[in-house]
């Protein structure tokens, strides 16, 4: 009976009940948008940074995690490669030298982080082939090609075909310079990054610092991510003395970046749901007063308080309900077709690179977010309809009636 007189009383008043739920429809679409928005940004953000520039794990030389010098290469040689792929966690995985240089044209001087790879197995573990937007990727083993960021080469007025001189040390020391001609240029998407940063082969550099078979780093891509505490422990076990770390410590920044993230997504939906409570406290309050005169005959002819307190409050998790439900289903809806054909920022091109992030945003939720939303609406009305239900169950009968 309660809550059948708590239905009909919300529709007594067609416009304010309307008029919440739409709020409460609108308020909840536009937080989980929001919030799905921040999401897939980081989301996007994690994956390309994982998959396509610091893998799941890496392997260096104790000291080369702080000081990143030449000489701290690890001593392995790079055909225990092979053995690590063999591994069933293991996705692809690849070893690269790594080199502080300063790279020179005609016009421009500047520091560069030289990495020499082995292209086909760098092209399974970071795809980094799929960044060449020029020219080729390291097409000619053994030579001196050299892969530069389109930023950096529009810096240095270079293009394909062109000459620049890197300098660097070797194993003993001793400063090497040496010509490498541009074979191609590529775009990651983060302005920093493609001015950091140039690639070469493996086999030539390593000639050039004097590091014979070996290398600095060795990165692995998982199959899962789950298993990074496991083949941490058989890495160890394979290469003892060697470091090895997982992308929240190669990266501490990322990992934070994806904490705040999840964050900010709640923030929102915590802001959307106080305005939810205000605004249903209001609405409820209003009611209470209008309906002071009849909630006084009730209880004179019988209604107990406890059943007053039960009316206000299923009227409100009813208006909450319904324009809850709407929301969740539009913000659904709308969450999974913009997932689907993306958001296009290139107009803001130039800013969505300089913070690495795609200009093409996917918006993602995952479904327990949406369960997680309902149970919150709920718990908003509830705590919303206490003070209206109070002042309703507190009402003198006797003197309500007479208004």
């Amino acid at each position: 009976m309660i809550l059948r007189m708590a239905w009909r009383n919300i529709w007594r008043n067609k416009l304010r009940s309307v008029t919440i739920m739409v709020a409460v429809a609108l308020g909840l679409t536009a937080g989980v948008f929001a919030s799905a928005m921040i999401n897939g940004m980081m989301l996007s953000r994690f994956q390309e940074f994982i998959e396509n520039q610091i893998s799941h794990l890496q392997l260096h030389h104790p000291d080369f995690v702080g000081q990143q010098e030449v000489y701290q290469y690890t001593g392995v040689h790079r055909d225990e490669l092979q053995k690590v792929l063999e591994n069933p966690m293991v996705r692809a995985a690849t070893v690269r030298t790594k080199v502080h240089s300063m790279i020179a044209s005609a016009t421009y001087t500047g520091g560069v982080e030289l990495m020499g790879v082995l292209p086909k197995q760098e092209k399974q573990t970071t795809g980094f082939h799929n960044n060449v937007v020029e020219g080729s990727y390291l097409e000619k083993p053994g030579t001196n090609e050299v892969l530069l960021g389109s930023a950096l080469a529009e810096k240095m007025r270079v293009q394909l075909g062109s000459r620049v001189v890197l300098t660097f040390q070797d194993v003993d020391h001793n400063m090497v310079s040496a010509a490498f001609v541009i074979s191609g240029l590529y775009e990651t998407g983060h302005t920093r990054y493609d001015e950091s940063f140039a690639l070469v082969h493996m086999d030539y550099l390593n000639n050039q610092v004097n590091i014979g078979e070996s290398f600095h780093e060795m990165a692995l891509l998982l199959t899962d991510i789950e298993h990074i505490p496991a083949m941490t422990q058989e890495l160890e076990a394979m290469f003892p003395g060697l470091h090895v770390r997982a992308w929240n410590e190669v990266s501490p920044e990322m990992s934070v970046l994806v904490e705040a993230g999840d964050v900010f997504s709640y923030i929102f939906l915590v802001i959307i749901l106080l305005g939810l409570a205000f605004g249903l406290l209001n609405t409820m309050l209003m009611a209470v007063y209008e309906r002071t005169r009849e909630i006084g005959m009730m209880m004179a002819v019988g209604m107990n308080k406890q059943r007053i307190f039960a009316l206000i409050l299923f009227e409100t998790l009813a208006l909450s309900l319904v324009g809850g439900l709407f929301g969740v289903v539009s913000s659904w809806a709308i969450v999974s077709w913009v997932s689907r054909v993306g958001i296009d920022l290139s107009a803001f091109d130039d800013v969505m690179k300089e913070i690495g992030f795609s200009p093409v945003i996917y918006p993602v939720l995952e479904a327990t977010f949406f369960l997680t939303l309902i149970l919150f609406v709920m718990l908003t009305a509830l705590v919303a309809s206490i003070y209206p239900s109070l002042r309703a169950m507190r009402l003198n009968p006797a003197e309500s009636a007479k208004r």
